[in-house]
């Protein structure tokens, strides 16, 4: 038995596939069943861009299988591309105001070529700094 945690996940995967080594070969893309069988002992690292591939072949969570994969191929990479940040919560707006102001404003959006979203956030940005100079300026 190996020590690699992700040549254990690999095998069992195999082994509860119902499918021969020579099967899930062809269907990753490998020419040679003993590929899939170095994998499953661990003699060899599954390519991270066939996890994709071998989940379908064996119906082992890709998502699992690369979380593992990774933290034990590269766990320097893993641990600064796996953050466990909170989603930023998405909200909406419904603007009600003067037909002329919300036309200028899909109007300034189209000649930029924005969605109302981005557009929203730029002019957010410009007041904050025009604020802050403001407030630079008063302290001085």
């Amino acid at each position: 038995m190996t020590d690699s945690p992700t040549a254990r996940l690999i095998a069992e995967a195999i082994n509860t596939s119902g499918k021969t080594e020579m099967q899930i070969a062809n269907e990753i893309g490998f020419e040679r069943s003993s590929t899939v069988s170095m994998l499953k002992t661990g003699l060899i690292r599954i390519p991270i861009e066939r996890i994709p591939a071998f989940s379908r072949a064996t119906g082992i969570d890709p998502v699992m299988l690369t979380h593992v994969a990774m933290n034990e191929y590269m766990p320097e990479t893993w641990n600064s591309i796996s953050t466990r940040a909170e989603p930023v919560p998405e909200a909406q707006i419904n603007i009600r105001g003067p037909q002329p102001v919300v036309d200028r404003f899909k109007r300034v959006c189209q000649a930029e070529r924005r969605i109302y979203l981005d557009m929203l956030e730029r002019m957010i940005e410009v007041w904050e700094a025009r604020f802050d100079r403001l407030i630079d300026e008063l302290r001085e």
